[in-house]
């Protein structure tokens, strides 16, 4: 598999959100203001957990993980990204379902990229510029790996904490729209309930792919009729 092919694959999958929160060294590049700024604050602290000789031990793998997902939280907005990922029907649960769901949803997440650390630490990142519109703004970036370019761009909304990623989009593929066209599939398949059940099932067996949770139904085969019916 080529490396885009690779990219597109990922994101899929879910795999692709590591991209957020452990990219790279950066290069020189365009640099611009506030959100870029922030973007690029979560990328340094998390570079600085994975290349320290105190967590590259096996054994220190758990505590590695651990301040990673710590600074994840305070960059990555899940309630954001897990209200868009489910769309209308966010509008139909209660508040506890839904703070169930992020709590799912973020666990879900976590275990997508809790394997690709090592791979993605060895990218590099060149700022190349970002677009504020009052309280959205988007941070361009490229992940430089062997042989390749991937361009990432960084979905940011204003909030009381700072700059907070709520979608990435590499190659011109956004996480939330694959996420979403994900679950509904799964909830036209069965139900938001079977949903639950699905993310339940995955997260018991540390397995973020939903594909198999359930098979959307095959359509029924249309009946021939009869000549002279």
């Amino acid at each position: 598999m080529t490396t885009k092919k690779w990219a597109k694959a990922a994101i899929i999958s879910g795999i692709s959100l590591a991209l957020i929160i452990n990219l790279a060294l950066a290069v020189p590049g365009v640099f611009a203001g506030q959100p870029t700024d922030d973007v690029k604050a979560i990328i340094d602290e998390v570079m600085g957990i994975l290349h320290n000789p105190a967590y590259q031990a096996p054994a220190q793998k758990p505590n590695r993980l651990r301040l990673i997902e710590q600074s994840a939280l305070r960059r990555l907005d899940y309630p954001e990204i897990a209200k868009r990922c489910l769309e209308g029907t966010w509008n139909t649960l209660s508040q506890a379902q839904r703070t169930e769901f992020i709590r799912m949803f973020t666990g879900l997440l976590q275990a997508s990229y809790a394997d690709k650390l090592d791979d993605f630490a060895k990218s590099r990142v060149s700022y190349e510029g970002e677009t504020q519109k009052g309280d959205a703004a988007e941070v361009r970036i490229l992940v430089l790996r062997a042989n390749d370019k991937i361009p990432v761009k960084f979905q940011l909304l204003k909030k009381s904490q700072g700059w907070m990623i709520y979608d990435l989009i590499i190659e011109d593929v956004s996480l939330v729209a694959n996420l979403r066209t994900e679950f509904g599939r799964v909830i036209k398949a069965s139900s938001y309930a079977g949903l639950v059940k699905c993310l339940q099932m995955k997260l018991a067996a540390n397995i973020s792919e939903l594909k198999y949770c359930p098979p959307a139904p095959e359509p029924a085969p249309k009946s021939r009729s009869k000549k002279g019916s």
